[in-house]
């Protein structure tokens, strides 16, 4: 009593672990969603296994291969591999052995179908993962979050690491006391609630991502390049609707990840090349210095030591400046820095927010870098050499030429959300920056910047659309040599790359597309530039856009839906006719449930209709991978993907009853855009 120790035991410590309760109520980290509320990234359920194999333990494995049979059906691992892994516990007299990566993340669907088997030895341990239920799919942008060694999920990089504070809720408790029969004891109890994460709207359209990721991919095919990127953005608002690089990782899988760190629409830095001519131009066009019809001498200039050409070295003798303009000159740059004058032109550059971050939501954001120090590097700026710049620097200086000179600041968060209170605490919104140029001169530059593409020199054709008139500025990038300094030198060593907005009339739509260093059909890329890539991801955009009123006034009408749980299918109006794409899952007349449970959809989305009878598989044939991944997972069935772009071919056939399937794999292919 004195000391309160007995054979080294405190026994105040004792009675307080017998008698003394303590439970967290661990909060949600918040959810990161796109712009029309469907969730990116969200904390889910989920299970680590682990095998007993100490023979001396209740509950010890019995049958070392049918737990191992049983377990290859939900873990990525063959079952001799997870056998030896079994067998090597067991041989080094271990307590239990697990399975690394392959054996966390488990859903609460495989756990059941595991214990319904009743087999001894198998454990799961619950812990929560934060998930990503579309793969690769921005995820630079949204960046990913894991567990800390205190079991807490941290974000690692992109918004989940910008954004942890706001994300990460607090956790609660309740502490009480028990006494010998296990019961609360009275006046004891002190309890906090947990309190969730905010959740982060964003301002990316899942649809216009999905292009995007399909785009790259089959651009990634094609060139096998050494980084590919696209980044798609409202002309009129400076809202990023979709971006995409290649590599790019998984962050539900980390596949991938590491083969690149940069998020590219923020932090890479580089020469862009001649898509920096439209802002030499608008300069230009400000001062009074350019003359479309006005002739000059093309093929080369002497600049200090140096002899800089135009692309097509002997030149095309004397032209006009707007000629030159479609040639893409270096030549009429370097004279428009003449009549300009160096110190005048740096400054636009400087306005046009070149040399300075965009004050974006990343703080890892790049400010590029404007070399302005002789004339060397002056002329070489002109035609986008020396400087260097990040693509969200070139998305928003494009937004000055289209907005009446108006620069817009791009952003991605559409809002932050305190799901406890319901209240929106930040909203992004249009944000002007400054009037770079005037009316007058963006609407000049514009007219010129229309005669890009099918001008009269037919210069840039292979960007033309069948139902999009569409413009922008090509680039044919040198790309510096860190090692051996100066350029790197051989046949197609470039970044090629193409900015464009449409429609040309209104622009609303504005592409930044780039493939460097393609180690496979090289050619194209001089030949044909990024047109493969942009050209479908444009009219994709274009054409979805349009539904959502962005090229006429007239707001298209969405299809109101009321809850037709319980009733005949032929009484359910909406399903009478094709305004939606209904994917039918049961053999039954009575509908059982529906999804999404929408109360309005628009024309041509995807509603999946259960009804009673048994449950059989869909026809997926046609539908786009996120539509299937859509559909397999509101089925609870974990899918696989061969390929990019549409369903051709489904393991499981179309009318094939589901029983309790878990897995089923796809092959995809890409639709020619213009069909």
């Amino acid at each position: 009593m004195l000391f309160k120790n007995v054979d080294n035991v405190n026994l105040k410590e004792q009675a307080s672990s017998k008698y003394d309760r303590h439970l967290v109520d661990y909060a949600e980290r918040g959810k990161i969603k796109d712009r029309d509320g469907n969730i990116l990234a969200r904390d889910t359920e989920a299970y680590q296994i682990a095998v007993i194999v100490g023979q001396d333990f209740d509950n010890h494995i019995e049958d070392a291969n049918e737990v191992a049979k049983a377990l290859s059906e939900i873990i990525d691992m063959e079952e001799k591999e997870i056998l030896k892994v079994i067998n090597d516990g067991i041989e080094k007299g271990l307590y239990q052995v697990e399975f690394g990566d392959k054996g966390r993340n488990v859903d609460y669907k495989e756990k059941q179908k595991i214990e319904d088997q009743e087999l001894k030895g198998i454990i799961f341990t619950p812990t929560i993962k934060r998930s990503y239920p579309n793969g690769i799919f921005a995820s630079h942008l949204i960046g990913y979050a894991e567990l800390d060694e205190e079991g807490q999920i941290d974000g690692r990089v992109g918004i989940e690491k910008e954004y942890d504070k706001e994300m990460t809720g607090k956790d609660g408790f309740k502490d009480y006391n028990v006494d010998s029969w296990n019961y609360i004891v009275p006046g004891t109890m002190e309890s906090k609630k947990s309190v969730d994460g905010m959740d982060v709207e964003l301002t990316i359209d899942s649809n216009i991502q999905l292009y995007l990721e399909e785009s790259l991919d089959e651009m990634e095919e094609y060139f096998e390049p050494e980084e590919l990127f696209a980044f798609v953005a409202d002309a009129k608002t400076g809202e990023i609707l979709g971006a995409g690089q290649r590599p790019s990782f998984n962050p539900d899988t980390r596949e991938g990840f590491g083969n690149s760190w940069l998020n590219m629409l923020y932090e890479y830095q580089f020469e862009p090349g001649s898509t920096f001519k439209v802002f030499t131009l608008a300069a230009a066009i400000e001062e009074g210095e350019y003359d479309p019809n006005q002739y000059y001498m093309t093929g080369q200039r002497q600049v200090m030591d140096s002899t800089i050409y135009d692309w097509e070295k002997s030149g095309w003798g004397s032209i006009t400046y707007n000629e030159g303009l479609q040639y893409s000159s270096n030549t009429l740059m370097m004279d428009l820095m003449d009549n300009v004058g160096p110190k005048k032109m740096l400054e636009y550059y400087k306005n046009f927010g070149f040399g300075e971050p965009t004050g974006s939501e990343f703080s890892t954001e790049a400010s590029g870098q404007i070399v302005f120090d002789n004339e060397l590097q002056q002329k070489t700026t002109s035609f986008g050499q020396t400087i260097s710049t990040t693509p969200i620097q070139m998305i928003q200086g494009f937004t000055a030429l289209l907005n009446d000179g108006m620069m817009k600041k791009p952003y991605v968060i559409k809002s932050v959300r305190d799901t406890e209170t319901d209240e929106v605490v930040y909203r992004g919104q249009e944000r002007n920056v400054e009037q770079v140029i005037s009316k007058e001169t963006a609407e000049k530059t514009m007219d010129e910047m229309n005669t890009l593409v099918g001008g009269s020199l037919n210069r840039n054709s292979s960007y033309e659309l069948d139902d999009y008139t569409v413009t922008g500025k090509s680039g044919t990038a040198q790309i510096y040599d860190a090692d051996a300094g100066g350029y790197l030198s051989g046949d197609y060593e470039f970044l090629t790359s193409f900015i464009g907005y449409a429609p040309v009339e209104d622009p609303r739509v504005i592409i930044y597309y780039g493939v460097k260093r393609a180690s496979k059909n090289k050619s194209d890329t001089w030949d044909y530039g990024v047109s493969k890539g942009f050209n479908p991801l444009m009219e994709r955009s274009l054409k979805y856009l349009e539904l959502k009123d962005v090229n006429r006034s007239d707001e298209i009408e969405t299809i109101p839906v009321e809850d037709f749980t319980g009733q005949d299918v032929s009484d359910v109006d909406i399903l009478q006719n094709d305004l939606l794409n209904q994917v039918y899952v049961g053999e039954g007349t009575t509908v059982e449930d529906y999804y999404p449970k929408h109360t309005e959809m628009l024309p041509g989305e995807v509603i999946v209709i259960q009804t009673d009878g048994e449950k059989t598989m869909p026809d997926l044939r046609g539908y786009s991978k996120r539509d299937a991944i859509l559909i397999m997972d509101y089925l609870g069935i974990k899918s696989n993907f061969k390929g990019d772009g549409y369903v051709t071919e489904q393991t499981i056939k179309p009318g094939e009853p589901l029983g309790d399937k878990q897995k089923i794999s796809f092959t995809l292919k890409m639709k020619d855009s213009n069909k």
